[in-house]
Formats: structure tokens, C-alpha cells, sequence
């Protein structure tokens, strides 16, 4: 990929490839992926809606004029329901806090970082996918599995000691009880936790690798 010029034959000024682990699959209309690829482009798109707009090595003076003039246009309108800038207008706020002052509300619509903006612009992760951060660990628990399964490693439990795992008889297979202070190891825990997590994450490079070098 790269520019050429008029003449046909020439070499191209620049060339760019991609290494073999880039899967580049653009969205397709009216499935679901599509509509999760939109969400997270926009979610990240619009972390700050000013930089979008703004070289931070040169700012145009236009600019930096219309930004001054929207922000200070901004501090006095109201921007919820709970803006103090309601009693401008003879409205009393929602839920009010002791001493509300119009034109210094803290509501990041008030800024010029997000202006106009309360809050969040788009959802968060778990209201678009319908998925908690326990659902995504299922989901990458489950694709580790697989691998590992797939070259013939045994994958570890990694939950044998969760609180909420019982025994076969539906009993609760661990008794917790504090341990006094001077009873804790906390250098020698932690230690054996990250040589299992250095353990795991080889086997499952180890695992990917297998996988990949079996012919198709």
C-alpha cells in the first residue's frame, strides 16, 4: 500500500505491511458486531471532545476564540436538572445542595475540556454489550480453555479456592477465619501468586503456539 507517481512504473514513496496477526475484517450492516464496532469507536472517539479538533503544537486563533466564548456562554446555562443556574431564572434546582451559586457549577458541561457535556457521551461497555466484567472473564476464561485444550494441556482451576465453589455435597469446601498479624506471610503469598500466573500465561503461549504450527 503506498503512493506512486504519474508514472506507472515507479517505485512507491512509502510502503506499509502488516505483520500476520493483524485480522483487519471492516463492520458489516446489520449484524451485531457492526453495532458493537460503532459503540466502541464512538466511545473512544469522543473521550475529549475539544482534542478532537485541537493540534496541541499550534491552536488557531479562531479557535481558541470560539472556545473562550463557548465557555463562557456555557457557565451560566443550566446543564441538569440540579444546575445551581436554574435560580437565574427564578427555578429552584433539583435536590439543591446547601448554598447553590449560578455560574459555579462543577458539572463537567461547565469546562472547556467537555463543553455542553455532562457526563458520559455515549454508554458504558456493559450497558452496549449487555455484559458485566464477570461475563467478560467467563468469555476469556473460555477462549483460553479452548486452546489449551486444543494442545493437549490440562487447564488449571483457577477457581479452586473461590469462597462461592462448594463442595460435592453442596457444603462449603473452605472455612475462612482471620489470621493474626504476626501468623501472615505476605511476601512469601504474593510471590507463589505471580510464579502461578507467570506459570499460566506460558502455558498458554505455549498452547497458541502448538495450535499454530499443526497443519490445517
Amino acid at each position: 500500500m503506498g503512493r506512486v507517481d504519474a508514472d506507472e512504473t515507479a517505485e512507491p514513496f512509502h510502503v506499509l505491511s502488516f505483520g500476520e496477526q493483524v485480522d483487519i475484517r471492516g463492520p458489516v450492516g446489520d449484524r451485531e458486531e457492526a453495532g458493537r464496532a460503532v459503540g466502541y469507536l464512538c466511545k473512544y472517539l469522543t473521550k475529549s471532545i475539544v482534542d478532537t479538533f485541537a493540534d496541541e503544537d499550534h491552536v488557531d486563533v479562531e479557535y481558541r476564540a470560539h472556545t473562550d466564548r463557548l465557555h463562557a456562554e456555557l457557565r451560566w446555562l443550566p446543564c441538569s436538572e440540579s444546575c445551581a443556574n436554574w435560580l437565574r431564572y427564578g427555578i429552584n434546582p433539583k435536590d439543591p445542595a446547601p448554598g447553590p451559586v449560578p455560574g459555579e457549577c462543577d458539572s463537567k458541561a461547565h469546562t472547556r475540556e467537555c463543553p455542553g457535556l455532562g457526563g458520559r457521551r455515549v454508554l458504558v461497555s456493559r450497558h452496549w454489550t449487555g455484559k458485566t466484567l464477570e461475563d467478560h472473564r467467563a468469555d476469556r476464561a473460555t477462549v483460553v480453555r479452548a486452546v489449551l485444550e486444543e494442545a493437549g494441556i490440562d487447564a488449571p482451576d483457577v477457581r479452586r479456592l473461590a469462597a462461592e465453589v462448594l463442595h460435592a455435597d453442596g457444603q462449603p469446601r473452605f472455612v475462612w477465619e482471620d489470621v493474626p498479624v504476626r501468623e501472615r506471610n505476605y511476601t512469601r503469598t504474593i510471590s507463589a501468586s505471580i510464579r502461578q500466573r507467570r506459570q499460566w500465561r506460558t502455558q498458554y503461549e505455549q498452547a497458541k503456539e502448538l495450535v499454530a504450527a499443526r497443519p490445517p
